[in-house]
């Protein structure tokens, strides 16, 4: 992971760039969407709902009592509700009306007996080597459906993906905001002197491993349509950037320029790449159209700038910069001009990322011997510290902007784990096998 390659003079940036120059020589809520609290007691309020299993349909629609997938898919479903902090699932012991009559009709009465405010109807059946899943969401309180009914048509094997994407629409109606549990993240896989990029889903689910071997990977960012992946590799014996096409499954080195070649981002447009670049003799921020290959320059300081990120309109970019006599977060336009410093609090600031919704820079913040976890407004006047740990790095934001997944270090071990922007719902990410794991990238919404 290139923010924390080595401990040194800023520990997150600074030093990882000493080292690779040495080795290269809720926006538009419905009217009845959930309002998101903050508890007394300092966590999100849960809206409890109802998830009973899925009943099977037979080949005239009849509905039986529920199969293994019908079970399968809603604990996945619940798994994703109650990891976003915002539901809590009723337990089962207490509902009063099971799967099958219920998905002949809600007897609201029952379900406000036992405290539920929202339950979901779901049937699965196959049909002609298809999966197809039905469910419907009920407003328990108002007596009435949640929207329309919604129909998942898939693989018996993509039967994940399916939960995800149920999931995901009962989240939006509920909360008035985006999906993000159909998504994938991006990262660098590590066990004993090896680095390696890995896929797998949102909740750490379906690892893929994309490239093992004894080459050192860093720095994966996934481009904007989901598709492609841009990383720095040392396989030509350089920090090089190469770019993977995941569809398609090639890669290609992505310019060979003298020195440093390192942070890649997308723009909004997937048209742009921004990096830094020292082939000028000090690490400096560049954007190369990728159609073009045309190179240009944005900064011009005898500091260090590396780190950029863009704002999601494309008009802006954040950077981390020593100019000011220590790695603070500076914002500019996308032609490098009006530069700004919007980072005060904090003596080591570091590695931003810009939400989708563009109304938040998350950052590296250190201070005091410790590396945590904040967000601000792109105006620098709202700093939140979300983490509270001893060396927590490389933030990146869910495709709604609701969550961030960050690397933390805990001994000699490095994980995953997930944050409510809020900084609550605190959650570890589970890679599985004994993998260290670091330097995240989420992926948009898959389709």
């Amino acid at each position: 992971m290139f923010d924390r390659w080595l401990a040194g003079k800023w520990r997150v940036v600074l030093a990882s760039l000493a080292l690779l120059v040495a080795l290269s020589s809720l926006a538009a809520s419905p009217a009845w969407a959930i309002q998101i609290d903050i508890t007394k007691e300092g966590g999100l309020q849960a809206l409890p709902i109802a998830l009973p299993d899925f009943v099977s349909l037979d080949p005239g629609g009849a509905p039986g009592l529920p199969g293994e997938m019908g079970r399968k898919l809603v604990e996945l479903v619940t798994a994703d509700l109650e990891g976003s902090g915002l539901f809590r699932a009723v337990p089962r012991a207490g509902h009063l009306q099971d799967p099958v009559s219920l998905w002949k009709g809600a007897s609201y009465k029952d379900w406000r007996l036992v405290g539920a405010e929202a339950v979901v109807s779901g049937a699965v059946r196959e049909a002609g080597g298809k999966l197809v899943v039905d469910f419907y969401l009920h407003n328990v309180y108002r007596g009435t459906l949640w929207g329309k009914g919604k129909r998942f048509t898939s693989s018996p094997a993509d039967w994940r993906f399916v939960a995800h994407r149920v999931a995901d629409e009962i989240y939006t109606r509920v909360t008035g905001e985006g999906p993000y549990f159909a998504s994938r993240v991006a990262f660098i896989a590590e066990k004993g002197k090896r680095k390696w990029l890995s896929l797998m889903d949102q909740d750490g689910a379906n690892r893929l491993d994309l490239q093992v071997g004894s080459a050192i990977a860093l720095t994966p960012r996934f481009s904007p349509d989901g598709g492609r992946l841009f990383y720095v590799s040392f396989e030509t014996g350089e920090p090089r950037i190469f770019r993977w096409d995941l569809y398609e499954g090639r890669k290609f080195q992505q310019g060979d320029y003298p020195g440093l070649n390192s942070t890649p981002a997308w723009s909004p447009d997937g048209r742009r790449m921004a990096v830094t670049l020292s082939k000028d003799g000090n690490a400096e921020i560049y954007i190369k159209d990728l159609f073009s290959q045309g190179l240009t320059r944005l900064t011009q300081n005898s500091a260090i700038d590396t780190s950029p990120t863009w704002s999601p309109d494309g008009r802006q970019i954040a950077f981390t910069s020593d100019r000011g006599g220590g790695p603070q977060i500076y914002v500019m336009g996308a032609d490098g001009q009006n530069v700004r410093r919007i980072t005060y609090e904090g003596k080591n600031n570091t590695a931003p990322a810009w939400s989708p919704s563009g109304d938040k820079v998350a950052f590296v913040m250190g201070g005091g011997g410790r590396f945590r976890i904040a967000v601000t407004d792109p105006e620098g006047a709202a700093v939140r510290v979300l983490t509270d740990s001893w060396m927590d790095e490389s933030p990146t934001w869910s495709p709604n902007g609701r969550v961030l997944i960050f690397s933390r270090q805990e001994g000699s071990h490095t994980r995953l784990y997930t944050i409510d922007h809020t900084g609550h719902n605190e959650r570890l990410v589970p890679v599985g096998d004994g993998i260290e794991a670091s330097d995240p990238s989420w992926s948009p919404l898959i389709r």
